[in-house]
């Protein structure tokens, strides 16, 4: 039996608005009988209104400042390796004192030196250049034979060039676009972004390893008919010295440094969206950045979400994100690494989850860090919260049981961090971390050792503890120096860091 006009009418109305809208009309309310009569849908973002099918003015504002806040905070986490990158470079001009177009080797050894870089290890030193191609053009660097061994990132923190095969060899560093001699006698290393680094360490002790740390020679290729004396600057700051740490930056200071990349940095295909998102923004290519009160509004609150998604990322991975990345069933540790493959570019995707993850609380990647060799390079566990989940605060005081024989072939470390910045702590003490090498390591019978993190020294522990803040949130890094198979099949015990009442 044929249905009457106005029940056919209704029922077209309906089915036409389930096409237009993706859902029934049973998850939205009122009804659709004249112009003035709205229908809430209930969503994620509240209550967003339709007259018939038509999203309404009001809340069409409402979705479209939420997209460009969404998209704000998903930019904030994009650009963590850049602003990292760029962070590090303005740090590095400000604390040696040189310029863009100079080439200068830092030194960086011990508390007070090494504080300036992300979630650095105090127990070696880094040697480390800065270089912005686009003022040097290409640059020489020559390494001697000898116990170097280091990387190159660029401004995405990928690897460019291993360091380290021991004997003596030339590179050429090219940036974007420039040109250099096809017959250069070395190893062209060409990068995509103009603003890159490289840093070393020299394996062993002694007069020998302290003369390498200065052997390796830096200049640029225009001056390479009559090389200048390389540039070494020791980083030694005095208690109450002005010093520019490499921390990303908030607020509107984050959004400066994006820019000067996508000013000065060639576009990477994988990035054309997010340029997109930018330019609704206020950043694009050619153009002065000039935010208007809007864009500045959702930048700030963008940058300020996007932040806290960082930290929610790499301090609270799960095995749907991060399979690899929790060390045993519940042990409390995570490998800093996020499972992240140094290429970041991948045959059937580019990695996020992980490049957020690790850049947000650490800087520069190399093969070593995610060597699966047993012996060979290094590996990175970190601890973020105690024993019943809740933040490692300063005002507390801690106890880290580590079982005897750490799978580390030649030593490991523990370092605290502050959450603020992700720098060794700062404290009275002037310690941020305890590793096998220090000299007044008290272990117990079995061969475990005892670590205490607190305010306060506990009496007859001194030597095993690591002195924290009042207010101030921390994390801890064990740091593994050759891991060993027990710890690539995680079979040693880790302990949760216990709050001690």
């Amino acid at each position: 039996m044929m249905k009457s006009t106005g029940t056919l009418k209704i029922a077209l109305s309906a089915l036409t608005f389930t096409m237009v809208t993706g859902c029934s009309m049973n998850g939205i309310t009122g009804q659709n009988s004249t112009d003035d009569t709205l229908n809430t849908q209930n969503t994620y973002l509240g209550s967003i209104e339709f007259q018939d099918q038509t999203i309404t003015k009001a809340s069409a504002e409402k979705l479209n400042r939420a997209i460009d806040l969404q998209r704000a905070a998903q930019l904030t986490l994009w650009a963590l390796p850049i602003t990292s990158m760029y962070q590090g470079h303005e740090a590095a001009k400000a604390n040696l004192g040189f310029n863009d177009d100079e080439v200068v080797i830092g030194l960086y050894e011990g508390y007070a030196g090494v504080y300036p870089f992300i979630t650095a290890n105090v127990t070696t030193p880094y040697t480390v250049s800065n270089l912005d191609l686009s003022a040097t053009g290409p640059v020489v660097v020559e390494i001697p034979a000898g116990g170097i061994f280091g990387v190159a990132n660029n401004a995405w923190q990928e690897p460019i060039i291993e360091i380290g095969s021991g004997k003596k060899e030339t590179l050429l560093f090219v940036g974007p676009g420039q040109d250099y001699p096809k017959d250069f006698k070395g190893k062209v290393v060409q990068s995509d972004t103009f603003v890159l680094g490289y840093f070393y360490r020299v394996l062993g002790l002694g007069a020998e390893a302290d003369a390498l740390k200065t052997a390796v020679t830096s200049y640029k290729l225009s001056e390479a008919a009559n090389p200048p004396k390389t540039t070494y600057v020791t980083f030694t700051p005095k208690p109450g010295d002005k010093v520019t740490i490499g921390t990303q930056p908030r607020g509107m200071e984050y959004w400066d440094l994006v820019n000067k990349y996508v000013q000065k940095e060639p576009m990477a295909n994988r990035d054309r969206f997010f340029y997109a998102w930018l330019k609704d923004l206020g950043i694009e290519k050619g153009q002065p950045f000039n935010p208007t009160d809007y864009q500045k509004e959702i930048l700030l609150e963008g940058v300020t979400t996007g932040m806290a998604m960082g930290q929610a990322t790499a301090f609270n991975k799960t095995k749907e994100k991060f399979a690899s990345s929790l060390y045993g069933n519940d042990s409390g540790w995570e490998d800093a690494m996020a499972g992240m493959d140094p290429r970041i570019d991948l045959e059937t995707y580019s990695m996020f989850n992980e490049r957020t993850s690790y850049t947000y609380e650490a800087v520069t990647t190399s093969s070593g860090m995610v060597s699966r060799v047993p012996g060979k390079g290094s590996a990175y566990l970190g601890s973020y919260y105690d024993s019943e989940g809740n933040a490692l605060m300063g005002g507390n005081n801690y106890k880290l049981h580590i079982e005897p024989n750490p799978p580390a072939a030649l030593f490991w470390s523990i370092t605290i961090y502050d959450i603020q910045n992700r720098l060794i702590i700062q404290n009275d003490t002037r310690r941020s971390d305890i590793s096998s090498r220090s000299k007044n390591l008290v272990k117990n019978s079995d061969g475990s050792v005892d670590l205490y993190f607190g305010p306060k020294a506990p009496v007859g522990h001194e030597n095993n503890w690591i002195q924290t803040n009042e207010g101030e949130s921390f994390f801890a890094y064990l740091r593994l120096y050759g891991p060993e198979q027990a710890y690539f099949d995680q079979t040693y015990p880790m302990n949760k860091i216990e709050k001690i009442k």
